[in-house]
């Protein structure tokens, strides 16, 4: 892994960033959802959000050549949330994707480390959350989540999302 590097995301990775997601999500999902789900969802789910792009918290997986391999992050604020929606203590994982031919090698746990040291550091985080598709249960069960209920995402009026909604209790200091 000495071969990737991670940095912080800024608004001019958009494309980047959405090329990932169309790639991983458009294979990687392919065994949990039925492909009209998939269909309707994947402009939801590739569109690479402004905010969380210059959050300062949102990351990067870069390969020697400068592709972009793996992306994610964390916000304090919940995901959707106009109010504000903030807990002390509480961080949100955000965005996680792993470019399909190099799932499975460390990146998503590398991404996943730089936000819990980053949001332990900056906001003394204890607890993050995340909602989940169905295909990265494992992952975030080996990051140290547990599931704690099924959640359907809205991503239109008229579509909601199968998804999971995790948590990953105290973390050690």
């Amino acid at each position: 892994m000495d071969d990737i590097t991670l940095h912080i995301a800024t608004l001019d990775d958009a494309d980047a960033v959405r090329a990932l997601f169309e790639r991983s999500y458009s294979r990687l999902l392919v065994d949990d959802y039925a492909p009209e789900i998939l269909k309707r969802a994947m402009p939801f789910l590739s569109h690479a959000n402004p905010d969380l792009l210059a959050s300062g918290t949102y990351y990067l997986a870069k390969n020697i050549t400068g592709d972009v391999i793996g992306a994610g992050g964390w916000t304090t604020m919940r995901p959707g949330s106009v109010d504000k929606d903030v807990q002390t203590g509480l961080a949100h994982v955000r965005h996680f994707a792993v470019d399909p031919d190099h799932a499975r090698k460390g990146i998503g746990a590398m991404l996943f480390n730089r936000c819990l040291v980053d949001a332990r550091k900056r906001e003394n985080v204890r607890r993050f959350e995340c909602y989940s598709t169905l295909s990265a249960r494992r992952f975030y069960e080996t990051c140290g989540f547990r599931v704690i209920g099924n959640f359907d995402a809205p991503f239109a009026p008229d579509f909601t999302f199968p998804s999971l909604h995790m948590l990953r209790d105290q973390i050690a200091d």
